[in-house]
């Protein structure tokens, strides 16, 4: 009977440290998913800082930080013409009051109530569209827009500082 005593309290004192074990695990995991959702909001807080800063100060062009402006407005202006197209061949309505993309079949912008362009108005202003594409300024307007949009993340007490 000893034998099976023995291997009782050594099968007990195994399931034991095994539990310890897992719960260590646990308690480990749990800390390294508090860690990564610190770390992303970290990121998050950088990425406003960064867009803050931007718009205070994209057009300090003899700064450090020139060379990285100047490829920030390219890559925004880009990103401003590929949605544009999106947009078209998706055809979305833009708002032609705040500039939010709106379902094709909306008439009223559920962000600022203005009524929006109906097709036929859309089909009339599609000659004056093609001539937009190649004009500089209203890249730079689009990529306005995509600042715009951007910095919607931040905070509003955040911007005003």
């Amino acid at each position: 009977m000893a034998f099976f005593e023995d291997l009782s309290k050594t099968l007990s004192d195994k399931g034991k440290e095994a539990a310890q074990k897992a719960k260590e695990a646990a308690g480990v995991l749990q800390m390294k998913a508090q860690i990564a959702s610190e770390k992303s909001k970290l990121k998050e807080l950088y990425g406003a800082v960064g867009v803050l800063y931007y718009k205070k100060h994209r057009d300090d062009e003899d700064t450090e930080f020139g060379d990285l402006f100047r490829e920030i407005g390219n890559v925004l202006t880009n990103v401003a013409a590929m949605e544009e197209k999106v947009q078209k061949m998706e055809g979305a309505n833009v708002c032609p009051n705040c500039k939010k993309v709106m379902k094709k079949d909306a008439l009223f912008c559920s962000h600022c109530g203005a009524a929006l362009k109906t097709e036929e108005e859309t089909c009339e202003d599609e000659t004056e569209d093609d001539l937009w594409e190649d004009d500089e300024t209203a890249e730079t307007a689009a990529a306005e827009t995509v600042i715009e949009a951007e910095a919607e993340t931040v905070p509003e007490e955040e911007e005003d500082e």
